[in-house]
């Protein structure tokens, strides 16, 4: 990927992820990356073809973290790990992973039906398979628990909480698993 790209997927990046997706024209991220809307174009077709550039990202991305709770071997050690993602993610990059997440409510993405990932379904079957290790009786309804629950922890982590309190969450969710 060329520096111009680079610079066109962080302008758009960062003005999705602030003003949304379907609020977004090409012509003010051409402008503020200090680009021409045909650059634009020419490297990414249009504007969804820079959201498909973005969310290529957010795979290799994904798998990178997917990866690390994949290499613990201790079922109760992955099973914390997945609990801390949605803080590591919005720690290291937050305004990329703000758009991940705020996706669901951006009209264009907001009716159409939700399609796990290569990685999120690996993570939820490790998860399971953590979850029947440790004992627990309905594993599946324990990772569907713990989804809701860093769905509604990612809902707060958009807000900037202090780190006092997202440690505090963070100890409380993994305290419920033992």
């Amino acid at each position: 990927m060329t520096e111009k790209q680079e610079l066109i997927l962080e302008t758009a990046l960062r003005l999705f992820a602030k003003y949304g997706f379907d609020t977004t024209p090409t012509s003010q991220i051409a402008k503020e990356a200090g680009v021409s809307e045909g650059l634009i174009f020419r490297h990414f077709t249009n504007k969804d073809g820079l959201m498909d550039a973005i969310l290529a990202l957010s795979d290799e991305r994904m798998s990178t973290h997917v990866s690390r709770i994949v290499e613990l071997t201790d079922p109760l050690a992955q099973v914390h790990a997945t609990i801390e993602l949605p803080a590591k993610l919005f720690s290291e990059e937050r305004e990329f992973w703000m758009l991940q997440f705020s996706l669901k409510w951006q009209k264009k993405y907001k009716n159409q039906p939700y399609q796990a990932s290569t990685h999120q379904l690996e993570l939820t079957q490790l998860i399971t398979n953590a979850f029947q290790k440790l004992g627990y009786p309905e594993p599946e309804k324990e990772v569907l628990f713990l989804i809701m629950l860093l769905d509604g922890l990612s809902s707060q982590l958009m807000r900037q909480p202090s780190d006092e309190f997202i440690q505090t969450i963070l100890a409380f969710i993994k305290s419920k698993y033992r």
